[in-house]
Formats: structure tokens, sequence, C-alpha cells
């Protein structure tokens, strides 16, 4: 399902993974600024930070499908 949200490749759902979510209620149930915080400490790095709108769009898509693509 993520991988079909705009900037969301194989690479940002490894890194997701790789963190302990694994699916879409995983994200939600953190929230996307714990989701993207434990990546950043997990990486060493805040660069991961640039993510965070891409995966609150891909959280907004699931709850309501009809919710255009954040730009």
């Amino acid at each position: 399902m993520l991988l079909g949200i705009p900037r969301i490749g194989p690479t940002v759902i490894a890194r997701l993974e790789a963190a302990g979510f694994d699916s879409i209620e995983a994200l939600k149930q953190a929230g996307v600024p714990r989701v993207v915080q434990a990546v950043c400490d997990r990486m060493g790095a805040v660069g991961w930070a640039n993510r965070q709108r891409a995966l609150e769009c891909a959280v907004a898509l699931t709850v309501s499908p009809s919710i255009r693509r954040l730009k």
C-alpha cells in the first residue's frame, strides 16, 4: 500500500521496517512525528525528517482514500 504513495519507495519502506514500523496501522498508532524521530535516531541523521509530509499523506490516504495527494 505504501509503495503507491509519492516519495514512499522501497528504501523508505525498508527504513520504516528496520525501525519497527511494518504496517500502515503501526504508523497510525505511533504517529508520524514519532516514526520520523525513530528512523532519524536509528540512522543517526536528521535528513530523513524530509519524509514526514509523505508519511502524513500516506496515513491520510488510508483514513480517507478520496483525499488527493499533498504537493
